[in-house]
């Protein structure tokens, strides 16, 4: 692997959009670019000539494609490569992908299938990647989070329906012990903020301190110096409702989750010492919380596929959702060799 951000670039506004964030991202870091656009290979020519003809029409027009994004880059001080490849484009980035340290892709939307949010390319890279990847959103979705982080979007926000979880009594949020009451807060309470402005935020799971998208989140905070969120959530299904509205067996239940995101917080703290970092809990249905923070968030980070999905399934359920209607950048972390053979 080597430490170099992979690109997708094929001229559109999704991709254009991609390489911003990408050569910002290769600046901070001090790594190269390498720029990355394909071609479908000739079908059903069989005269040699003809398909070296298209070939060569082919290359050329991903070569004059990516000249004026070779310059963009090139004028932020970045240094920068590019390849025209014959392929899929998502199976040639996937492809890439092994050598290099970070993948960044625009989430395409509404050009494909009907109704569809991001793109066959996107999400297959996301799910197949071997190394981190970005997706980024539409024009219209981080002007939005924009207009959110300024405080600008109040009309729109109150237009969002209040969600409710199933077991009214049980806290809605419980923060760490340096932040908010340890009996926790309702989101309708105004005297809160929900923003995750400025924020790197990390979906946590039953994996803990193993899932590498926690120290790609951790590491991305200290670049960009930044403070770290982890956010952990639990449905409202996810015990009896029963035993969670016993103020007794709440109280532990909080007691339990406490426990397990300060150990994780505290192995966050040991090895990154210069991140601001602290925990949130809810009570709700894991990917809408998810996709609200990316309504402020400046970075979500989440990993493939939660603990506990479907064998064989490279991008869970809460990870398609939050990529289907994520607002932020969004970075997706395979896991180690060794856990997908375990799962």
């Amino acid at each position: 692997m080597e430490d170099v951000v992979l690109v997708g670039y094929d001229g559109s506004p999704a991709s254009s959009r991609a390489l911003d964030w990408a050569i910002d991202e290769a600046r901070l870091r001090g790594w190269p670019l390498r720029l990355v656009t394909a071609f479908s290979p000739a079908q059903n020519i069989a005269d040699p000539m003809v398909e070296g003809k298209y070939v060569e029409l082919e290359t050329r027009r991903g070569e004059s494609m990516l000249q004026e994004a070779l310059e963009r880059a090139k004028n932020h001080g970045v240094t920068v490569e590019s390849r025209v490849v014959a392929g899929n484009p998502g199976g040639v980035l996937v492809d890439l992908s092994k050598s290099a340290a970070l993948a960044v892709v625009g989430k395409r939307g509404r050009g494909g299938f009907a109704g569809r949010l991001i793109g066959s390319v996107s999400s297959g890279l996301a799910a197949h990647s071997k190394c981190p990847t970005v997706v980024i959103p539409e024009a219209a979705d981080t002007a939005r989070n924009a207009a959110r982080n300024a405080g600008r979007a109040e009309a729109e926000r109150s237009a969002v329906p209040a969600r409710r979880t199933e077991t009214a009594p049980v806290p809605w949020l419980v923060s760490a012990p340096d932040g908010m009451s340890a009996e926790g807060v309702h989101p309708d309470d105004e005297s809160q903020s929900w923003s995750y402005a400025g924020q790197i935020v990390m979906a946590m799971d039953a994996l803990g301190s193993k899932n590498p998208a926690l120290w790609a989140a951790a590491e991305a905070a200290q670049f960009h110096a930044k403070a770290l969120t982890l956010v952990s959530t639990r449905a409202p299904y996810y015990r009896d409702s029963v035993w969670l509205d016993h103020a007794e067996g709440a109280s532990r239940f909080r007691q339990e989750v406490a426990h397990d995101l300060d150990t994780v917080l505290a192995e966050v703290r040991s090895r990154y010492p210069e991140v601001k970092a602290s925990w949130q809990f809810y009570i709700a249905k894991p990917a809408e919380i998810l996709v609200e923070a990316t309504q402020t968030a400046d970075l979500l980070v989440l990993g493939t596929r939660g603990h506990g999905g479907f064998p064989g399934l490279l991008l869970g359920s809460v990870s398609q959702a939050v990529l289907q209607h994520g607002a932020s950048p969004m970075m997706v972390v395979p896991r180690s060799r060794q856990q997908q053979e375990q799962h």
